[in-house]
């Protein structure tokens, strides 16, 4: 997923930071703050954390995931009109999604495909070496038809 590099320009600008300035805030080197600006390289996710930190943006909005600066976030207490039980689900699947940040993207990506959906639908109640296997022939089928 790429960094977008045109949301650091711009929020470096807003906050009146100069490529050195930033490098500082972030205790890295000018040149490294010039290669995600330029695209060529692109920011950890520790880097990314702290950049999301200082500018007080989310880190989907630096990637791209969403244009909202302050990302998607629920608050609990109002989820539901306060529902305990529903808070608590909430809370459950925020703590699966912080110890797996690609699941957000996974989930989008099925969302918006019925044969991704299909798929995960049938492979739901398989065995894990059952999905293994899976795995393996669709890597060969995707092999043959390159």
């Amino acid at each position: 997923m790429p960094f977008r590099a045109d949301r650091l320009v711009r929020l470096r600008k807003e906050k009146g930071l100069s490529q050195e300035g930033l490098a500082r805030e972030l205790n890295v080197s000018q040149s490294l703050i010039s290669y995600y600006e330029s695209g060529r390289k692109q920011p950890g996710y520790d880097t990314l954390a702290e950049m999301g930190r200082l500018f007080a943006v989310s880190i989907d909005y630096l990637m791209g995931l969403t244009d909202n600066p302050r990302g998607t976030h629920l608050n609990l207490k109002n989820a539901a009109g306060g529902d305990e039980e529903v808070s608590r689900e909430v809370r459950a699947l925020a703590d699966i999604i912080k110890d797996n940040p690609g699941l957000v993207q996974y989930s989008r990506e099925i969302a918006q495909r019925e044969d991704l959906q299909l798929m995960v639908r049938e492979a739901r109640n398989l065995k894990p070496e059952t999905v293994r296997k899976l795995v393996e022939v669709m890597k060969l089928i995707d092999d043959q038809e390159q």
